[in-house]
């Protein structure tokens, strides 16, 4: 009557193996991550050589690398639709591009500020192109 209330000692060494083999299982799993994760440090290292590398070799041939903005970005893409299109709304490039209307027509009229295009009013509809 009174084992079944109480625990057997057997009953509680089984526990003890089963808390120390999910112990060890847990122990196995942080040794593979730890070894993952140094196999990565290795290819960071190996990756930031290389990028040292190609500054290096960047550097001493003089050439200097201009960081374009998004502004430049999204102009040269402008550039590249009218040459596809010829012409444009800004309601139409703002579909292509995925800006507002109101940004698209904002880059459209510094690029024509610029000099780089022209643009013609048909009805209530502007259209732009680029200057020949």
């Amino acid at each position: 009557m009174f084992k079944s209330v109480f625990k057997s000692k057997d009953d509680e060494k089984e526990n003890l193996r089963k808390i120390v083999k999910l112990l060890d299982m847990r122990y196995a799993q942080m040794a593979i991550e730890i070894e993952r994760l140094k196999n990565l440090g290795q290819k960071i290292d190996r990756i930031e050589a290389k990028v040292l590398n190609i500054d290096d070799t960047i550097s001493s041939t003089g050439i200097k690398l201009q960081q374009r903005t998004i502004a430049v970005k999204t102009k040269e893409a402008i550039r590249m639709i009218l040459q596809k299109y010829n012409e444009i709304t800004p309601a139409q490039l703002s579909k292509l591009i995925k800006l507002s209307r109101t940004r698209c027509n904002e880059y459209l009229k510094q690029m024509e500020d610029e000099g780089t295009m022209m643009s013609r009013v048909d009805s209530r509809k502007k259209f732009y192109s680029l200057r020949q």
